[in-house]
């Protein structure tokens, strides 16, 4: 519960900061911004997927950016994604000294990503899709935790790492589209419940609205 509302925290708090821009310069935002709203599935791989093999159907993605030329943009994308498992497997303490525990464990995963991004578009005139490709750059804010019965361990952090993205936005009338794309985010940071040195990686397919002038 508390792991959630710190997400609705996040999210409103971007929510807020995109919506409500300088007084007297909201119609030249309005105008120089596109934004979306994603739903995100993820499948953990690496790192991830030895600790959380499940899918996640648990995620949601908001994007700003912002015309630097008719073809790029620049702006900043927030994320919430819920990994989730109940296993039997054992996991090691990297402790001193070492150890393991084993029975059934609840392993959870919130990440919060929060990062910058660049994107470059494949215009075509009359098309009815707009390709693109770019990355998201910062970091991620990892909220882990292993339950056991009554006991938990858990583990918070910030870690650096980068999502190379590419997609298709699909127009659907002016100022209204779909966007479809996918997602690569690698942590280059990072560390387990146990306390080994990992990198959390995992894909992402996204699909949701865009809006834009």
């Amino acid at each position: 519960m508390k792991n959630r509302k710190f997400g609705v925290t996040i999210l409103l708090a971007a929510l807020w900061c995109l919506g409500f821009p300088a007084a007297g310069k909201t119609q030249d935002l309005w105008h120089r911004w596109y934004g979306a709203l994603t739903y995100e599935i993820s499948w953990p791989t690496g790192d991830t997927n030895d600790i959380i093999s499940e899918t996640s159907f648990r995620g949601i993605g908001l994007d700003a950016r912002n015309r630097v030329n008719e073809n790029t943009t620049a702006g900043l994308f927030f994320g919430w994604n819920v990994f989730y498992e109940r296993t039997t497997e054992t996991t090691q303490l990297e402790t001193d000294p070492p150890g393991a525990v084993t029975g059934t464990q609840d392993r959870t995963l919130n990440v919060f990503p929060i990062m910058a991004s660049v994107h470059r578009y494949l215009t075509q005139r009359g098309g009815k899709a707009t390709p693109f490709f770019g990355v998201n750059a910062g970091g991620y804010i990892m909220l882990q935790r292993l339950a056991i019965g009554v006991v938990a361990i858990d583990n918070d952090r910030w870690d650096w790492g980068i999502a190379p993205e590419a997609g298709l936005i699909f127009h659907l009338q002016r100022g209204a589209n779909l966007l479809v794309s996918g997602k690569y985010n690698y942590a280059f940071t990072g560390e387990s419940v146990g306390g080994a040195d990992i990198n959390h990686q995992w894909w992402s397919l996204n699909m949701g609205f865009a809006w834009r002038e």
